[in-house]
């Protein structure tokens, strides 16, 4: 009996002393509840806002370029300046029918009177910068029944007058040089070559005699010559 109640008293002093630590390690390894709602965020705590998101369908997409710049922009309207070009001073317009093969049409006065031309161009490249080799067909269309002064008795009144005229011709161009497009559109074409009359000469002398200078210089201004023009413009899509 003594024995058992000594034994009762010791237990009841190691629950004593034990129990509250027992009852701290029960609070820290506490296991979640079972509740699964999430809380509520506090006013404190902003919320990320949600990035929206756009899908394109196939015929929303945007659609890029591609292919060869002169096969996206097929036209071009120029202005050409220089001597013997298929328009004298006036417009050209070009029109690219493969990206390798440019036809130009060009209208403008020249020192033949108005001028029309029309030429085919070979385009070696398909990038934006390309040599070509081309040929075209010009016509001009004088000055009229009246004749030109060359020269007059105003400083030498012994001096004979050289009076000419100018009449409608047709002329022959052939030219090379270089052609650029930028993505832009803007538009360079610088050529040389050289011009030939197809037709009757079309320069008529009705008074006078020229001598050799004049000569040279009437076959320069009016006759079979060098082709030297620059066209700037814009070439559209």
């Amino acid at each position: 009996m003594t024995l058992d109640v000594r034994c009762l008293a010791l237990c009841a002093a190691a629950a004593f002393v034990f129990s509250p630590r027992l009852a701290h390690a029960q609070g820290s390894d506490t296991l979640p509840t079972l509740d699964d709602s999430a809380p509520s965020p506090s006013p404190q705590d902003p919320v990320a806002p949600v990035p929206t998101v756009v899908i394109l369908g196939p015929s929303q997409k945007v659609k890029r370029p591609v292919g060869p710049v002169r096969a996206q922009r097929r036209l071009a309207l120029l202005g050409e300046v220089g001597w013997n070009g298929i328009a004298g001073f006036g417009p050209n317009l070009t029109y690219r029918l493969h990206p390798n093969v440019s036809v130009d049409l060009g209208a403008g006065l020249s020192l033949l009177g108005w001028k029309v031309g029309v030429r085919g161009r070979y385009l070696f490249l398909q990038g934006p910068v390309t040599p070509f080799i081309g040929a075209g067909i010009m016509g001009a269309g004088g000055f009229g029944s009246e004749p030109i002064p060359i020269r007059d008795r105003d400083d030498d009144p012994s001096r004979e007058p050289l009076n000419v005229k100018i009449i409608p011709s047709a002329w022959l161009q052939m030219v090379g040089g270089v052609d650029w497009v930028s993505p832009s559109g803007f538009t360079l074409i610088g050529s040389v070559g050289y011009a030939k009359v197809l037709s009757h000469d079309p320069v008529q002398i009705k008074d006078g005699t020229p001598d050799q200078d004049e000569r040279q210089a009437l076959n320069v201004v009016f006759r079979s010559s060098a082709v030297i023009t620059i066209a700037l413009g814009y070439s559209f899509r």
